[in-house]
């Protein structure tokens, strides 16, 4: 029996777009309940990221420098991407809009992210720069944003804040329960900058939506459940750091992932009553707090 690829949702992350799951292939056949790795006393990695500049002309390119403690890979996205190592520098560019770097780090205690914002300048002279510490919080959390402008003689929020707002300053954003996009625009005779931030809510929950057809478009009668897989690398769930989780639940379309804190790989299969199991479903990355 095959599952029509259903798209599977899941909450409360920028980085994760969703997921597709459908019997179609080995998914890696029938599994044990329950398969995690140890969760150790390690702290949890620590991420620092630098740009050489944070403010650039059109077409300029910046250095980013970074270092990392506790932490064994790391990984690029934003304006960069791919696997990182440890700590180390790397020119980007030539950038010709407003980018924002994220680096995301993991090891066997867990992980840390970092990311920052260049600003490419519009000749008008003026600039502004927007922050947001932490950038990432549990649900209810709160996080501080901090601006600050050159040449400028008003600055209006928009976005999770709204209003006049000073020309440099810092706000408190109180409890967040979903992510959160920030912005400011700041004005002077000779014209104006724009900068945003993103502060996004971790939470454990993956959510996702039933099948209801088979690959052939008949009604689906006979689904029994679905695996969890997860893994701090991508395409990896043996290793260490990764899991597997089964659902013996057709009606079940969330799961709490109970797992050491830092970023994961994460993908889902779908099994019938027969234990035929799907292939993967295409990779989401969320970070568990």
């Amino acid at each position: 029996m095959f599952l029509k690829p259903i798209l599977l949702k899941l909450a409360a992350i920028t980085l994760i777009t969703g997921l597709v799951v459908g019997c179609g292939g080995g998914g890696g056949g029938n599994k044990n309940n329950t398969t995690t790795a140890a969760v150790n006393n390690t702290p949890a990695a620590s991420v620092s990221l630098q740009s050489s500049a944070s403010l650039v002309s059109p077409g300029g390119s910046v250095t980013l420098t970074w270092s990392s403690s506790n932490a064994d890979s790391c990984s690029a996205s934003g304006g960069w991407s791919g696997s990182k190592s440890t700590s180390g520098n790397e020119s980007v560019g030539p950038l010709q809009a407003d980018t924002s770097f994220t680096l995301s780090c993991s090891g066997p205690g867990g992980g840390g992210v970092r990311q920052l914002t260049v600003q490419v300048d519009n000749g008008s002279g003026v600039s502004v720069s927007l922050t947001a510490n932490p950038n990432q919080v549990p649900a209810n959390g709160s996080s501080t944003l901090d601006w600050t402008s050159a040449n400028a003689t008003s600055c209006t929020a928009a976005g999770g804040w709204s209003g006049s707002r000073p020309l440099s300053g810092s706000f408190g954003t109180g409890a967040l329960t979903q992510n959160t996009n920030y912005q400011i625009t700041c004005s002077g005779p000779g014209g104006s900058a724009v900068s945003m931030v993103s502060v996004e809510v971790l939470d454990k929950i993956l959510r996702w939506q039933a099948p209801t057809q088979n690959v052939d478009g008949s009604p689906l009668n006979d689904l029994a459940g679905y695996y969890v897989y997860w893994g701090t690398q991508s395409r990896n769930y043996t290793g260490a750091g990764g899991g597997s989780f089964r659902i013996d639940s057709a009606s079940t379309t969330q799961w709490e992932a109970n797992i050491a804190p830092g970023p994961y790989y994460f993908a889902l299969t779908a099994f019938d009553t027969d234990g035929n199991e799907s292939a993967y479903s295409n990779e989401v990355l969320k970070t568990i707090p």
